[in-house]
């Protein structure tokens, strides 16, 4: 008998044709889940398990001991686009190369980048609804900066080296991005306990952008309970916000290499029935992914030992 945990479903499932009531499941080791999307913007899912339970770009099944938590990325319907609509933006630099960027009308997320001679082309998180393109010349041929406003909301930045062809130099996704004399300062908001904002300079240095600086601040700085100081220190090693993380521990611990107690971990898996002073943290390897959980003794805002359960 295997157990299935489903992680955040935003629609109804299926185990063998049964409707699932709850959001954890018992199933023989081979099954049939199906999955429609309660938004009809999105492609149903059905897939065939036989015990080993694949990875594949529409469902991902994580392995937590000798059951399953079950992630579903539904995919979005293609839409028939009538109006033949979309952006583009040319440079003609006084020196050098013209340029001609293009949002294209089937993948209105793809961005091309074009001479007469060359193409590149870019991939953005999602739809593009307004951007910016600029030139500057520099000693070794011309620099592309591309800043375009995302339809969830959010920006995406790319600059670009040209002299004979396209290097691609930078490609990020934030919250904000302003371009300054000295390089870009990003700003991320970060949807964890402490409401924290990620702010990073990065600098355009020997052709390419190396991360100058980082700092963090908190949108709703004040004191938590115990049960959140576990969150608070494992998002803060996650984001890599050191000066957090540290004062997360008690001074026996703070010499210690967080990385070596804790592992590479690759997120934080909370579908699972919450237990205080534990944390499932989701680890990647050849296989998948796979979990492993963590106990941590807190006293007065301090964690005292962290333990692999």
């Amino acid at each position: 008998m295997t157990k299935l945990y489903f992680d955040n479903p935003q629609g109804v499932i299926l185990i063998d044709g049964v409707k699932c009531i709850d959001r954890v499941a018992n199933t023989c080791e081979k099954f049939c889940i199906q999955y429609i999307p309660y938004d009809d913007d999105y492609l149903p899912i059905i897939c065939a398990a036989d015990g080993k339970c694949k990875l594949r770009d529409d469902v991902i099944f994580i392995r937590y001991g000798k059951d399953f938590i079950v992630r579903f990325c539904p995919k979005r319907k293609p839409q028939n686009i009538q109006n033949k609509i979309y952006i583009q933006k040319v440079l003609e630099p006084n020196n050098g190369a013209a340029h001609c960027l293009t949002c294209h009308i089937e993948e209105c997320h793809k961005i091309s980048v074009e001479t007469q001679n060359e193409l590149i082309t870019l991939c953005a998180p999602c739809k593009v609804v307004d951007s910016k393109f600029s030139c500057m010349p520099i000693s070794s041929g011309q620099l592309l900066t591309i800043f375009a406003d995302l339809e969830n909301g959010k920006k995406y930045a790319c600059v670009l080296h040209y002299k004979d062809d396209y290097t691609l130099l930078l490609d990020i996704c934030c919250d904000d991005i302003i371009a300054e004399e000295d390089g870009l300062r990003v700003c991320d908001y970060l949807n964890d306990t402490m409401g924290r904002k990620c702010i990073r300079k990065l600098s355009f240095c020997q052709d390419c952008f190396v991360e100058q600086s980082r700092h963090f601040e908190n949108r709703c700085a004040h004191s938590y309970i115990d049960e959140l100081i576990p969150y608070t220190l494992v998002e803060s090693v996650c984001y890599g916000d050191s000066d957090c993380a540290k004062d997360c521990l008690c001074s026996a611990l703070r010499n210690c290499d967080l990385k070596e107690i804790l592992g590479d971990f690759v997120g934080i898996c909370d579908c699972l029935d919450y237990k205080p002073f534990e944390m499932v943290l989701l680890y990647s390897d050849c296989n998948g992914l796979y979990t492993k959980t963590f106990k941590f003794d807190v006293c007065q805002g301090k964690i005292q030992k962290i333990k692999l359960t």
